[in-house]
């Protein structure tokens, strides 16, 4: 089951850069009013945007210094592994039930071991993400827990792999702070492309 998972996310690793030179190849114009052009993650934005990871809100802006969501972390992650196509609503957590927009996603995600609960049944859609759980998650989609593990597990071993694969490149990385989605796009962009 492992091998067949990796050789997916290896699949799917290739998509995403044959996307990404077809996206490179269209130049760039920000999307969003509250995205510079010259942001230091205007390009990953844009790309991540194209390849329908990332969105932004109903009012059209992306909201760079906004704290994630654990919910919000689900539906990139699954989005970024290209799973969105084969999701199914079951409730897992009390707190989520199957009505809830990112309840797929996180069914998902926790299906796949990227993200799991509390422990106590709940999974907390609305709590903020540290720079170290999405480090985590990033880590354990693309397969690479065992490395991580042999590194010393969570966090340190996740750290590790992470700066090996360069998906805190440019992430000014603060321990124990919540990840604004700025730089998530970033740490996402940098684990497919790094």
């Amino acid at each position: 089951m492992k091998k067949c998972k990796k050789t997916a996310l290896k699949l799917t690793a290739v998509f995403f850069c044959i996307l990404y030179l077809n996206v490179q190849a269209l130049g760039s114009t920000s999307t969003f009013p509250d995205v510079a052009q010259n942001a230091d993650y205007a390009k990953a934005v844009e790309t991540l945007v194209s390849l329908k990871i990332l969105s932004g809100d109903e009012n059209g802006n992306f909201n760079p210094d906004r704290i994630i969501t654990r919910a919000e972390a689900a539906v990139i992650i699954c989005r970024m592994i290209g799973v969105e196509d084969i999701l199914e609503s079951t409730a897992v957590f009390t707190d989520v039930p199957s009505s809830h927009w990112a309840s797929e996603y996180i069914y998902k995600a926790e299906e796949l071991d990227i993200i799991s609960g509390y422990g106590d049944g709940k999974f907390g859609p609305d709590d903020p993400v540290t720079y170290e759980q999405m480090v985590r998650m990033l880590v354990s989609a693309w397969g690479y827990d065992d490395l991580a593990n042999k590194y010393g597990g969570y966090p340190d071993g996740y750290l590790k792999v992470a700066e090996e694969f360069n998906i805190l490149n440019n992430v000014p990385y603060k321990a124990g702070e919540y990840a604004v989605r700025s730089d998530v796009a970033k740490m996402v962009y940098n684990s497919i492309y790094g």
